[in-house]
């Protein structure tokens, strides 16, 4: 059996040809360290729209140098599971090329129902609010302050969504403490009452997964190599 070099030639000029189409996108990698103010009630969480970076955090691969940007605010639940708001986050400032984060998945929190009828220091609660789980997971800190964290995931990308997204999650936790029992904010936000003051940080972490083109360019070096391999046995 003959191995036709053209036909490996014409194999690689086509992962040539996707590739160049797909080479305007980088993918996002590495970590942002993000802060700002944030007030929550029943349903919604009202970003302050601009924040900074963490002061003293080190920012990572497409985030390097970020000193700020715009976030949007969540106003209808707060829900969990899949959601899409495109452009929730712009980290924009600082950094080489602006990344965009498109929010997809609002992940509920990881504490029990019951512990929110609980004050003892330790108890990790997520509420059931309006029948729906909180995306919310709620620490009684010590006996009068209460920390939460919020998970929120979705895809990263410079430039256009279409041209390639790396899968980013942010996890959020109040760097203030919240005065009060488990039992009596979650009293207080089933009352319409809202809690402001709040000092958030977050951390997002990109994980960039395989574009398309580069798949096409690794699995042609496979066949190409076993194309190879049978022609030297032939």
């Amino acid at each position: 059996m003959k191995f036709k070099g053209s036909l490996f030639a014409g194999l690689l000029a086509t992962a040539a040809f996707f590739n160049a189409g797909s080479a305007r996108a980088e993918a996002v990698t590495g970590q942002a360290n993000i802060a700002g103010n944030v007030t929550v009630d029943l349903t919604s969480i009202h970003f302050n729209p601009t924040f900074v970076n963490t002061p003293g955090a080190m920012e990572t691969g497409s985030f390097a140098g970020l000193t700020g940007g715009t976030i949007m605010s969540l106003t209808d639940g707060p829900k969990t599971g899949p959601v899409s708001v495109p452009s929730f986050i712009s980290f924009n400032l600082g950094v080489a090329t602006p990344v965009t984060f498109d929010l997809t998945n609002i992940a509920p929190g990881v504490g029990t129902l019951p512990a929110c009828a609980s004050s003892t220091p330790g108890s990790l609660c997520t509420p059931v609010i309006n029948g729906a789980v909180s995306p919310f997971t709620l620490l009684q800190l010590t006996s009068s302050t209460v920390v939460a964290t919020l998970q929120l995931n979705g895809q990263a990308y410079t430039g256009s969504a279409a041209t390639g997204t790396s899968p980013t999650t942010g996890v959020f936790s109040t760097q203030t403490v919240i005065d009060g029992t488990l039992p009596q904010i979650i009293a207080a936000l089933n009352a319409g009452q809202s809690i402001s003051g709040i000092t958030y940080s977050a951390s997002f972490v990109s994980s960039p997964v395989p574009e398309p083109a580069s798949m096409l360019l690794m699995g042609l070096g496979l066949a190409g190599a076993g194309l190879i391999a049978r022609r030297k046995k032939a």
